[in-house]
């Protein structure tokens, strides 16, 4: 097994070498932004027009930059948004759209941006959320949890290519009612939490850089390919403890990691317990619309493959699928989803945007670690489940954003009903 994960670490490597400059992958924001894509042209605007001065006060249009560093320019535009007219203001929002993942892990108030002021950045997200759950799956009465969530992240650069990271995660159920009551973090009977706050998790780890290569080492969130092998309950990933080093060149990033993980389900780890984890990924920016992933996980007792896309039927439609199988000859070892989203809802920048989305899924208890689920807490109402869920997000002001969505399916092992609805207002600081 061992020489096949050597095998497999060494064809995406010489794989992502082979890729020639196309359309950069947004799971690497030190890709290049390539030389003819949109967005120089439309910084270029935004320039001319006096709402942006680029990276270190200038915009240089014959350079070719990263990214992380276009990201940057289109935080500044952000910033003195209020004095753009109705076009620029659109280019703006066009611009934060497309990097939009690099302006959210930016670790910034995005209305006061100033990158290389501070050295130490503070930032995260409290949650307030309620979830009511019917079906016997989970207790005769149903349940019903109030519950608050604050993630904090605090950030020091140490240079230019470095960053040391310290993440906190606290839980408290407010209120909890059901036999099997949880607020999906926990999972738990409420005796097993009790009055107060919990730390759910925590992380330590540097972000840092040697020549084209990025790495992260020490204990971090992490969310390989498209989620369905491993990824969280919450928005930032599932924690991880090793070293992970990604590799992009033209449309292809290669990322390889080396530890272990804390997985909570699943063939491959145990409970609270860090089991053996080594991943192989491989992203491909087929088209600025069109994205493929595909990740091959390593970890305690068992093998998964996991492949997905994602496109943009339209300017706001937007396709996602993937699938994930485990080597173990088990029942129920394969898992699935698809989903469809409209809109985009962009708490960092844009007050009333929004999003509908609508997906199916499968995701049985041996197809994953804890995946099949990595944003709004989706957790445990969507693992060993197949059946559909529905739902939106609104901005009612910048840095914060509603949820709502409903779930409805059959737990896989028992055939029986699960249904649950979540309500979640997020304050993002």
């Amino acid at each position: 097994m061992k020489k096949n994960l050597v095998v497999l670490l060494m064809f995406v490597f010489i794989f992502s070498l082979a890729g020639t400059a196309f359309a950069a992958v947004t799971g690497n924001p030190f890709v290049d932004v390539p030389a003819k894509h949109w967005s120089y042209d439309a910084v270029n605007k935004l320039a001319v027009a006096g709402i942006i001065e680029g990276v270190d006060g200038k915009f240089n249009g014959d350079k070719t930059i990263t990214r992380y560093e276009m990201a940057v320019i289109v935080a500044k535009a952000l910033a003195k948004e209020e004095k753009a007219d109705p076009e620029q203001k659109a280019l703006i929002e066009k611009l934060s759209v497309e990097y939009k993942t690099e302006l959210q892990n930016m670790g910034m108030r995005l209305s006061t941006v100033e990158e290389k002021v501070n050295r130490v950045n503070f930032y995260g997200y409290l949650g307030l959320r309620f979830d009511y759950g019917k079906g016997n799956a989970f207790s005769s009465e149903g349940i019903q949890t109030e519950a608050v969530h604050v993630d904090t992240y605090t950030t020091y650069k140490i240079n230019d290519k470095s960053t040391v990271v310290l993440e906190n995660v606290f839980h408290n159920n407010m209120r909890s009612i059901g036999a099997t009551a949880g607020s999906l973090l926990d999972g738990m009977d409420t005796a097993s939490y009790p009055n107060g706050w919990n730390q759910l998790a925590h992380s330590v780890f540097v972000n840092t850089a040697l020549d084209q290569v990025k790495f992260t080492v020490g204990q971090f969130p992490m969310i390989p390919a498209y989620g369905m092998v491993l990824s969280s309950e919450d928005f930032q990933g599932s924690r991880v403890k090793g070293v992970k080093a990604s590799y992009g060149i033209g449309q292809v990033t290669a990322t390889v990691f080396s530890g272990k993980t804390f997985g909570l389900y699943g063939l491959g780890t145990e409970y609270a317990e860090a089991g053996k984890y080594n991943l192989a990924e491989l992203d491909f920016a087929v088209s600025k619309k069109t994205n493929i992933k595909a990740a091959y996980h390593d970890a305690k007792t068992a093998n998964y493959g996991e492949v997905g896309f994602d496109t943009k039927l339209t300017n706001d439609l937007v396709f996602e699928a993937a699938a994930a199988k485990n080597d173990q000859d088990v029942d129920n070892n394969k898992s699935y989803y698809a989903q469809l989203k409209y809109k985009q809802a962009m708490f960092w920048a844009v007050p009333h945007s929004y999003d509908l989305f609508v997906g199916y899924r499968k995701i049985p208890a041996n197809a994953t670690l804890n995946g099949g689920s990595n944003s709004d807490f989706n957790g445990n109402y969507t693992y060993n489940v197949k059946g559909a869920i529905i739902g939106a997000h609104y901005v009612p002001d910048k840095m914060v954003m509603l949820t709502t969505w409903y779930s409805f399916g059959k737990k896989i092992d028992t055939n029986k009903d699960q249904n649950a609805f979540r309500a979640q207002l997020d304050f993002f600081f």
